[in-house]
């Protein structure tokens, strides 16, 4: 589990630091101030030999990028869009264990680079060459340099080949080093397909029963789950007693993300689950049950969850549903903007209770 993480030169972050970390986190800080940057950098520092997840990220913001250039999927994410620069997104975890990641463009060929095996990825439209004109940019290629805990390196190396026609990445890898799993919920994109894989794995060892008690929270009246196959797709079904078993999205929004939710932490023991704007498709009312629910799965399968909010009651209500569970293993984090740099202010129990009772601002 993490307690610390530093970011340097990534997004709006030129050197940002977010600790003590505890099992459950959660981020808040007004609007365009890194909330969901954050969580995108430790989805990347969990990623350290899949350089396909920086194009991802950029998906998830609405942004379809259909070149190959290394500069335009890539260039977006360093500081100040200064891609001559390094980012770096580094942690330490509850056994003192650092694990390091450096991510830099340097001009195609000025690093050194033994591999050891290679692939080609194709992007999901490859970008034909064409034109009569020739180019000025500079040709870059991406690099990944990580180091996990027990002090095992690993190298991953991206450039932009040609077969006369298209353009594709082809990937190199020195090695790849064992990292926690990380799960990425983000806000505009949900995939029931992945909810179904993940509710069938849960069910084959007997484990399904654990979900439906926790969906219940919010349709008391779902009496079991099974995964039926629409126009050739697996999606959850739910039976609420009206004769025949109806597609859980029917059941509304939080229902689903409640599920997404719950079935991310408990298919990555030991994992990471990075959620976009936790509070979405929850009434309030619901808020403080919810907290508690995903609480006890993150301990039951040894998860850590990030989350970020910018809803005062979601703050509150897990204030109080851990202050009637022990052990108190919640902290917020806010950040704030201090001129052009970012920071992190961090509240443990104590100082959260004291902030609500006053009614601070700590959104």
């Amino acid at each position: 589990m993490l307690r610390s993480v530093r970011i340097k030169n990534f997004r709006g972050f030129q050197d940002l630091q977010v600790a003590p970390l505890e099992r459950i986190n959660l981020m808040a800080g007004r609007n365009n101030v890194g909330k969901t940057a954050l969580l995108e950098a430790i989805f990347l520092h969990l990623g350290p030999t899949a350089p396909e997840l920086g194009t991802r990220i950029n998906q998830w913001r609405g942004i379809q990028q259909v070149g190959a250039e290394l500069s335009e999927s890539w260039g977006s994410l360093f500081y100040n869009l200064d891609s001559d620069g390094m980012i770096e997104i580094g942690s330490c975890d509850d056994k003192n264990q650092k694990r390091e990641l450096t991510i830099s463009l340097p001009e195609t060929g000025t690093t050194h680079f033994i591999s050891q095996q290679s692939s080609e990825v194709h992007l999901l439209v490859p970008q034909p060459i064409e034109g009569t004109i020739t180019t000025g940019k500079v040709k870059r290629e991406l690099l990944f340099s990580f180091r996990n805990g027990a002090g095992q390196t690993s190298r991953t190396r991206v450039q932009v080949v040609s077969d006369g026609s298209t353009q594709s990445w082809k990937i190199e890898y020195e090695r790849s080093v064992e990292t926690p799993l990380g799960v990425f919920i983000a806000t505009r994109l949900r995939s029931p397909q992945e909810d179904a894989e993940r509710y069938s794995k849960l069910a084959e060892i007997s484990q399904d029963d654990l979900v439906l008690a926790t969906l219940r929270l919010l349709e008391p009246r779902l009496r079991r789950l099974t995964v039926l196959f629409k126009n050739g797709m697996p999606l959850i079904h739910g039976d609420v007693g009206l004769g025949r078993l109806l597609p859980l999205p029917y059941m509304g929004e939080g229902i689903a993300r409640l599920l997404a939710l719950w079935l991310a932490i408990a298919t990555a023991p030991q994992g990471i689950i990075l959620v976009d704007e936790i509070e979405n498709g929850f009434h309030s009312s619901t808020i403080k049950k919810i907290w508690k629910a995903l609480s006890k799965a993150a301990r039951q399968f040894d998860a850590q969850i990030f989350a970020t909010t910018h809803n005062w009651e979601c703050i509150k209500a897990a204030h109080e549903a851990f202050e009637e569970m022990e052990p108190y293993d919640f902290a917020l984090h806010r950040l704030d903007r201090i001129g052009e740099d970012i920071q992190a202010v961090s509240y443990d129990r104590e100082s959260l209770a004291a902030a609500i009772k006053a009614e601070l601002e700590v959104r």
